[in-house]
């Protein structure tokens, strides 16, 4: 594999994103559209990096491998199963360690680059 170069994913037109998927509803919170754009997938599934975005709304967290996102456009907030509360916006980062479970809520439409493996 060679290097794997995700450029400008900022202003990456929200049209070239493949999926659309909406999540499980959280109780009758608005559900947001789920979005993404796959820069590499290792043979197997082992790592997946990419640019994913989610318009306004809540979900569950339904990755359960080890995450690492850069977050460049939106704001949200995840709170884990044991209460823990993180705001993201552009510039942060986090890592998500396998099995992290919690509640997203996206207040402004979020784009994030990530790498995910198992």
């Amino acid at each position: 594999m060679g290097i794997v170069h995700i450029v400008s994913p900022a202003r990456t037109p929200a049209a070239s994103f493949e999926g659309g998927a909406t999540p499980a509803a959280v109780g009758t919170l608005p559900v947001p559209r789920l979005a993404t754009r796959t820069a590499f997938e290792a043979p197997g599934g082992a790592v997946e990096t990419g640019t994913w975005e989610a318009s306004p709304g809540t979900f569950r967290r339904a990755i359960m491998d080890s995450e690492f996102s850069h977050f460049i456009a939106g704001h949200a907030t995840f709170v884990t199963d044991e209460g823990q509360r993180f705001e993201f916006r552009a510039g942060d980062a986090a890592y998500f360690p396998a099995f992290s479970r919690g509640v997203w809520t996206i207040h402004e439409t979020l784009r994030k680059t990530y790498c995910v493996w198992k």
